[in-house]
Parts: C-alpha cells; structure tokens; sequence
C-alpha cells in the first residue's frame, strides 16, 4: 500500500479544510474577503475556551462536527487524524497551538493557490479543480496542474 508523503497529505488537509470557504457556493465567486470573513466566524466557533487560539483538542472537536458528502462526520480516529495534520500545517511558530494570525495565513496561502486566474476571486471553475484535486490528493494520487 502507497503512503503519502506529509507534505502531500498536508496538502490535502488544507484542502479539505478550505472547501467550505472556497466552494461552498458552485455558482457564484468567493471572493478572498468573504472567505476571511468565514474563516473567522469558524474560528472564534471552534475557539470553544475563547482564548484566541485553537488547541487541539478545538480543532478535532470540529473535525468530529465537519459534515462531508452525504452528511457524514469523520470517526473519532480520523478525526484525530486529520486534527493533527492541520495542527502541523497551521502551526507556524510550533507552540502547541493555532492563532488566529496563522490561521488567516494559512487560509490566504489555500486561496492563492485555488485562484488560478489570481484575479482575487475564486469561480465555479477555479472551485470544481480545487474539490477535484483535494479528492484525487486525498485518495492518494497525484495533484493534477
């Protein structure tokens, strides 16, 4: 069985992560303001202790609250999973914890890369190659450029 590099699965997590700001809505643009706009309002609802960081413990809580397709929760161990490689990602100064400040940074570095055009909006287009490719990394394969 082929593992994936960290990198790649980190790759995937932010991904995942950033689909509901960045393509919730398939027929309209998400513009980088709205998604920092969500990106807030997710972060102060997972900052539980309201400490202005994420723990954690925050952060695979709402792993465990995060709907998928069909209206799933990810398991405990996945959830854990997946906790721990966002953790990894978005902990820029390594102190144990998510600040706000590298949770925009990491939220603007996803943008980026999901605004193909870098027009500062991301489209119905932009969007459908974003879940495509956080699907195929997530499955393993390849990102397609």
């Amino acid at each position: 069985m082929k593992t994936a590099s960290p990198t790649t699965l980190a790759a995937a997590l932010v991904a995942f992560l950033s689909i509901p700001a960045l393509t919730a809505v398939s027929f309209a643009q998400e513009t980088r303001a709205g998604a920092t706009a969500k990106l807030d309002a997710e972060f102060a609802a997972s900052d539980t202790n309201k400490d202005g960081f994420l723990s954690p413990a925050e952060v695979e809580a709402r792993m465990m609250r995060m709907k998928m397709a069909g209206g799933r929760t990810l398991d405990a161990v996945h959830a854990k999973r997946v906790a721990a490689l966002f953790m990894a990602r978005a902990d820029a100064n390594k102190d144990g914890k998510v600040s706000k400040a590298e949770s925009a940074a990491l939220m603007g570095t996803v943008f980026s890369a999901y605004d193909l055009n870098h027009d500062g909006k991301v489209d119905a287009s932009e969007a459908a190659k974003a879940r495509a490719a956080a699907k195929a990394m997530a499955q393993g394969a390849p990102a397609a450029k």
